[in-house]
This record gives C-alpha cells, structure tokens and sequence, in this order.
C-alpha cells in the first residue's frame, strides 16, 4: 500500500464533514465519504512544533522536552520517525511544504527528496505591493518587547492563480511526483503539508469571493469561559504580530473580527482545492485503489472565539482537530465517535501497511476502528500546555485528560506537584466549553476518576526538560 499524508496547518474541524456549514470544502468532505472521519480527535498540543514532532516520532510532547521548541533531530536523535520507518522497509518517500516545524527536521528528515521553496516569496508569503509596504514600515505595530521579521498585514487577497502562493505551487510539485512514483515499481510515502490556514490568511481572490463579508458571522461565544482559571487562555501575540492589528491586550474590533474570519475560511477553501487537485490525480494515475490517505490538523484554532484568537491552550477548540483515514480496505462513509489521539496516526499507518512498530512508539493503532467504526470503549486522550507567561512561574504545565463526555485540566508546579488549579467541562450540558464545573459537587466522582488518569501523564514527565525549557516554547 502506498501512503498519501496530509498535514493542515491551524485548520479546526468546522469542515461540512463535520456538520459545520459556515465553510465550503467539498474536497475534504469527499475524502471523508471514502473513508472514516473521527469526531473526537485530540493533539497532543496546541502548537506547531510539538504537535508535529509527537506525530513522526509517535512520542508525547512531555516526554524528551519535545516541546520545547527544539527540533527533533536535536531531542530525539535515535528515534524512529515515521518517514524513516516507511523509508527503511523500501518505500520511495518525499515531502513537499510544511511537516515539521523546523528547517533542520526536513534537511535531516529527507534530505532533497522535501520541497518547500518559501525563499520565491516575500515575508510569509505576501504577493501584492500593498503587503509589502506593510511589511517593511511596521515599526509601530510590533508587539511591545518582540520583533516581527517578515510580518505584514494578517491578510491578503490577491487576484492570482493557485499556483502563485506557496500551497499551489507546493501542490503542482506534488501532482509532478505522483507521476513519478506511477512509473516506479517501489510503493511510496509522500507528505504533503499544507502551510494554510496559519496567519497570515493569504489566499488568492477567488476564494475570498466565495464568502461575502456580509455573509460572515461573529463567534458563537465571545467572553471567556466562568469560573476559568488564571492559566486558562493565553494571549494571542502570534496575531499581534502582524500589521494593523492592535498591540497588548487591547480588543479587536468588530469589522477586523469579520475580515479575519473571512480570510481564515477562504484559506481553507484554498487548501480544500489543493487537495483535490492531488486526489483527482491519484484517481487518474489508477493510485488511489492502493494507497490509504490520511488528513489530520495539527491543533484546532480559536477565531476570535472567547474573545481569543489563535491556539495555546488545553480547551477543546484548540486541542480538538480533524482526523480522516481512508483506506482502500477500510469502511466507507463513516463517522467513528471514539476517543484518539494523533498520537495513534503512526502505528495505525504502520499496521496498515504491516511494519513493525519501534518501541519509542506511544500511540495504539486505529485499525480496528477504521473496520468497527462504533466503539463501546471508555478511551481517553491527553494534551499538556506548558504555561509560560511571563508574570507566572514557568514550571506549571496543564495536563488535560479527555473522554467522550469531559475535558478535565489540571494545573501543576511541576517543581513540587502542587496542584494549583482544576477545570472540569462537561460536554454532555456544555459543548462550547463555557462554564468550569469542577467545583459542582454532583462531578465529585468525575473528577477523581479523571485525576487518576491525569496522574499517569503527571508521572510520565521528563522533568529533566520540562522545568528547564518551558520558556523556549514556540510556534
């Protein structure tokens, strides 16, 4: 069996696939009806670099400081990622656009069979001369105490073709290899990872047209959850980095609130296009009855939701994503309820295509679920967030414990196990995470149960890391 991927940057699970309606991804809505779509499918943080470095390397971010903004290669030297794994057991392997978070993961990882040329483009991306102008005269909008090299406006919409952003011209290399890999005898593996719809929301003009400013919607929820904790959201200084957008923690207003939302979905209507462009040209390539497809988001995103913007956190909305497998094998047009993690990506995606999974591997495969999608089980997943602002002590890491009914957190001073604080969400009454119930003595028994569990990543912390590093987290 061949493996077909798909890595999104910052995309939530508001997909049509996942009965959401305020964007259009007829592509990733198709994958799903090939395939199975789980709806409860959890990182293991809500950031960049440690979401993807416990993805290849099948390892929880706690473990190895994979956190802490260092690259893999650095942190986990004799591991086994998961490219290497196919790689090793003859398999034709290449990447094109964003796997890892770092430059030195891809060199190392790959080698030149990775492709994602952003040295064409100007600061992150930018095409049109307004952009440009922005991102060089932007002395007056940094966040107070940072640089923001290469930071222009957080949107643009320029009337070009797909290829001119990188995520199309990423994907016409993309369609090129498939050729290729049609004309070798060996299966492969190939990553695709799309750099959309992580800021700044650049999109060509095309996609803006499909949602009308008048058409877009403010948050459903746009104060922050009752009886949350000091430590529950962190402020959004990724978005503040950008041109035009206020600095500290001042507000964003309403008509910049719907401008980024707007750019945001046209972002992912862009990515949607692009991947249908590649499974258009595995089906006329005759690739796609053997090769088994896997879509995943490296964390959920907030869009003004809780009056917040961006990830970093342990709520649901930053730690819940979209996850699609599709198996030529597997079941079809299904939509599996359990609990996963992304974690379960490597040894599943192994299984399938019968490799032995390393040992370093903490994961469980999925392969019995992507048969029998409508478990019975109580399955748990787990996600941290190291609190690293600055007024606090930045040895507290939040351990947040998650079943089909709760999301639990517990904030921990890692240099003393002191508890300092609990949230409880219940799902069941409360899906927009709005209300912190862990005081309502009717969950008494809830929360004991779901401490226990906490206790077992708790204990699993490398400490060596973790109390050193914290401040080196990065996105």
């Amino acid at each position: 069996m061949n493996v077909l991927f798909i890595a999104v940057d910052d995309i939530r699970p508001e997909l049509n696939c996942y009965g959401a309606n305020d964007m259009q991804t007829p592509n990733i809505d198709q994958l799903a009806s090939n395939g199975v779509l789980f709806t409860q499918a959890y990182i293991q943080q809500s950031i960049c670099m440690a979401s993807r470095a416990s993805v290849m390397t099948g390892i929880r971010p706690q473990k190895k400081g994979l956190f802490t903004g260092e690259s893999v290669q650095k942190l986990t030297p004799n591991a086994i990622t998961l490219n290497k794994l196919f790689e090793a057991n003859n398999y034709n392997i290449a990447a094109y656009g964003k796997i890892y978070h770092h430059a030195i993961d891809h060199t190392e990882q790959f080698g030149d069979r990775h492709q994602d040329p952003q040295e064409k483009w100007v600061g992150r991306g930018y095409l049109t001369d307004e952009s440009i102008e922005q991102m060089y005269f932007n002395e007056a909008h940094p966040l107070k105490g940072r640089q923001s090299e290469n930071r222009g406006p957080a949107f643009e919409s320029a009337d070009v073709p797909d290829s001119a952003y990188i995520d199309g011209y990423n994907t016409e290399l993309a369609l090129r290899k498939l050729k290729d890999f049609k004309a070798e005898s060996k299966p492969f593996f190939m990553a695709v990872g799309f750099h959309k719809p992580h800021l700044p929301f650049a999109a060509p003009k095309k996609y803006w047209d499909i949602y009308p400013l008048e058409d877009i919607s403010m948050p459903e929820i746009t104060t922050i959850p009752e009886n949350s904790t000091r430590y529950t959201l962190r402020d959004w200084g990724e978005l503040r980095n950008y041109y035009g957008i206020p600095k500290s923690k001042t507000p964003i207003g309403i008509d910049t609130t719907l401008l980024l939302r707007q750019g945001y979905f046209a972002c992912v209507s862009y990515v949607d296009a692009q991947i249908g462009k590649i499974l258009q040209q595995l089906k006329d390539l005759e690739l796609d009855q053997n090769t088994i497809i896997v879509l995943w988001g490296d964390h959920g995103y907030k869009l003004g939701d809780y009056g917040y913007w961006c990830k970093w956190s342990n709520m649901n909305i930053d730690t819940r994503i979209p996850l699609i497998i599709n198996s030529p094998d597997g079941q079809k047009n299904e939509k599996c309820t359990a609990v996963v993690e992304a974690l379960d990506i490597y040894p599943t995606l192994a299984e399938l295509c019968g490799l032995q999974v390393p040992e370093q591997v903490e994961g469980k495969s999925l392969v019995s679920l992507l048969n029998h999608p409508h478990p019975e089980l109580d399955q748990y997943a787990y996600s941290i967030w190291p609190h690293d602002r600055g007024e606090y002590d930045k040895t507290i890491m939040g351990y947040a414990v998650k079943d089909k009914r709760f999301n639990y957190i517990e904030w921990v001073k890692l240099n003393t196990g002191e508890v300092l604080a609990k949230e409880l969400y219940d799902h069941d009454k409360d899906p927009m995470e709005t209300r912190n119930v862990v005081d309502d003595l009717k969950y008494i028994d809830d929360v004991s149960l779901l401490s226990e569990k906490c206790k077992i990543q708790k204990e699993n912390t490398d400490h060596e890391y973790t109390v050193k590093e914290t401040q080196k987290v990065i996105d």
